[in-house]
């Protein structure tokens, strides 16, 4: 199977992740929401956001978007309804993992991501507690709405983006320019492995966000890391990695 190069983002085409290499722009799309449909995190009958939303979330185009849901249309994961109650809904959601499905290439991924995690566990550590020290009345003040921001986000491809822009806005806040291009790399290299959650799950982890600012208004660096890496690090449990295989459901 080749890449889609015309609709893949850089990362995408970037030989280090090997497992996203493997599928094509619109599988890679379907793995994401097949992974969160096999581990239940996208209930049977949930209707999924716009094509234009999901697009930008998971930095695609909207004819690969398109395509990835209506192959998955074909294979009844999902339904495609048309007038003013239309949209995309979850068939089932629950166990499906067969070999050759596109999420199994992204389970097959586990190291790398693991390895991501700890990387940029590292790299937010640092920059967070730098910019505890470094960060301006404007950069703080920007940081609170992007926390609003998400608390108010209805779905996850809206939450998804103002995330990336608080963690984003975090690094920048350290005014540690040299350390930007390698943490925005292995940032994005992991988004790369998202995948769809709750929205109520996500409002949760957003409290972290709030906490953050906080630390960082209060000078406080040694805090400012400590939310920051465990924050992180949770990763190796929250993200699919680390979440309960569906055929490991009843062992």
């Amino acid at each position: 199977m080749t890449l889609d190069v015309d609709d893949a983002h850089p990362a995408l085409t970037d030989p280090v992740v090997a497992g996203i290499t493997r599928l094509s722009a619109a599988d890679t799309v379907r793995a994401r929401l097949e992974l969160a449909m096999e581990l239940e995190l996208m209930a049977t009958g949930e209707r999924l956001p716009t094509e234009p939303a999901i697009a930008e979330a998971l930095d695609v185009s909207v004819a690969t978007v398109r395509r990835a849901l209506q192959s998955m249309a074909d294979e009844g994961l999902v339904v495609r309804r048309r007038g003013r109650a239309g949209g995309t809904f979850v068939a089932r959601s629950g166990p499906a993992v067969t070999p050759d499905r596109p999420s199994t290439t992204f389970r097959a991924d586990t190291a790398e991501v693991h390895r991501l995690i700890d990387l940029r566990a590292l790299a937010e550590d640092a920059l967070s507690a730098a910019a505890a020290h470094a960060a301006t009345d404007d950069e703080l003040e920007a940081l609170a709405a992007i926390v609003a921001e998400a608390a108010s986000s209805p779905d996850w491809t809206s939450y998804h983006n103002a995330d990336q822009r608080f963690h984003e806005s975090v690094a920048a806040a350290s005014h540690l320019d040299w350390a930007m291009d390698s943490y925005c790399d292995v940032l994005h290299r992991l988004y790369r492995y998202f995948i769809p959650y709750p929205i109520s799950y996500l409002h949760q982890v957003n409290l972290e966000h709030t906490q953050l600012v906080d630390a960082l208004r209060n000078h406080d660096s040694r805090l400012a890391a400590e939310i920051s890496r465990n924050h992180v690090l949770t990763l190796h449990k929250t993200m699919f990695v680390g979440l309960r295989q569906p055929h490991e459901a009843t062992g």
